[in-house]
C-alpha cells in the first residue's frame, strides 16, 4: 500500500472529495431523491477532478423541479485554484458604467451616486502569457430584478403568479444581493468568468452559481376555464351536435315518399357523448 493510499483510508468523505460516492451525496445532499443517478454521477465526477469538497460549500448540486440538475463552483474555490497555480499573477476587477453619458470603467465595486450599471469587467495575469485574459459581461444578462418587477405587475393585475420564479438555489427571488450590492455581484460574475478562460484545465468547465440561468419566467396560471366549465361545454356541444344530426335525418327523411323512408339506424347513445365528455 503506497502512502497515498494510507492517507485517503485515514481521511474522511467530509474532509477529502476522493472519497465521495452516490450514497453519500444522495443521503446528504439529495435526500428527496430528485437527480438522476447520472447527475450525481456527474457531479461526483466534477468534485473529484477538482477535488472541490461540497461540504465546505466550495461546489454545488443545485435541482430544481424538471430542469436538469446544475453544478456550480463557489468563487471562493476560483479563487483557490487560481491562487494556488504556479503561473497566476495577479487580478484586476471592476465595474463598467454609465455617467453623464459616458461609459466608465472603475476597479472595486464603487460606482459614483447616480451612476447607471451596465457591467463588470476583469483581467486575469499569467506570467507565461504576453497579454491578460480579459472579460466583460452585461449587467442586463444577470440581473434578475426585471422579473421581479414583471411579478409585480402581474400581481397587481390580479394575476395568479406561480414559482418557477427561482434563485439560482431553486428558492422563491425576493430581495436578494443584486438589489442590495449588484456592482459587487457583477464584478464578481466578471471575474470568475476572466478565472475560466485564463485557466481552462482547471476551470473550464466551472460555473459560479450566479452565472446559472434557470428558467425564471413567471408563470400566469390564473384558471381560465374550470372543469365543471369544460364539462358544461362538452355537453352543450355533444347536445348542439345531435340537434343537427337530427334535423338533418328529419330533411333526407321529407324527401322520400311515406312508404319509402329508409332505416337510418339507431340515434347516438347518451352513454357514448358521456365519454366523450370527459376526453379532454
Amino acid at each position: 500500500m503506497t502512502n497515498n493510499q494510507i492517507v485517503e483510508a485515514k481521511g474522511d468523505f467530509l474532509t477529502n472529495p476522493q472519497l465521495l460516492n452516490s450514497g453519500i451525496i444522495r443521503k446528504y445532499l439529495d435526500p428527496q431523491g430528485k437527480a438522476s443517478d447520472e447527475e450525481l454521477a456527474y457531479f461526483i465526477a466534477q468534485a473529484k477532478a477538482q477535488n472541490l469538497n461540497p461540504f465546505t460549500k466550495e461546489i454545488y448540486f443545485i435541482k430544481y423541479g424538471n430542469q436538469p440538475a446544475q453544478v456550480v463552483t463557489a468563487k471562493s474555490a476560483f479563487e483557490k485554484k487560481a491562487d494556488s497555480h504556479p503561473q497566476f499573477d495577479g487580478k484586476e476587477a471592476g465595474v463598467i458604467y454609465l455617467m453623464d453619458g459616458e461609459i466608465k470603467y472603475s476597479k472595486g465595486a464603487f460606482i459614483p451616486k447616480g451612476a447607471e450599471i451596465l457591467g463588470g469587467w476583469a483581467r486575469v495575469y499569467r506570467k507565461d502569457r504576453t497579454y491578460p485574459t480579459e472579460t466583460e459581461v452585461s449587467f442586463e444578462e444577470y440581473d434578475n430584478s426585471k422579473i421581479r418587477a414583471r411579478i409585480k405587475e402581474l400581481t397587481q393585475q390580479g394575476k395568479d403568479i406561480t414559482y418557477p420564479v427561482m434563485n439560482t438555489y431553486g428558492k422563491p427571488i425576493g430581495e436578494n444581493n443584486w438589489d442590495t450590492m449588484p456592482c459587487v455581484m457583477i464584478r464578481k460574475v466578471a471575474l470568475v468568468s476572466a478565472y475560466r478562460e485564463a485557466f481552462p484545465a482547471e476551470l473550464g468547465s466551472s460555473y459560479e452559481a450566479d452565472e446559472i440561468q434557470l428558467d425564471n419566467s413567471p408563470k400566469d396560471v390564473t384558471p381560465q376555464e374550470s372543469r365543471e366549465d369544460v364539462v358544461a361545454r362538452r355537453l352543450q356541444e355533444a347536445k348542439a351536435e345531435q340537434h343537427k344530426l337530427a334535423e338533418k335525418t328529419d330533411t333526407v327523411v321529407n324527401d322520400y315518399p311515406a312508404d319509402e323512408i329508409p332505416s337510418f339506424g339507431e340515434e347516438p347513445s347518451e352513454e357514448a357523448v358521456q365519454g366523450e365528455l370527459l376526453d379532454y
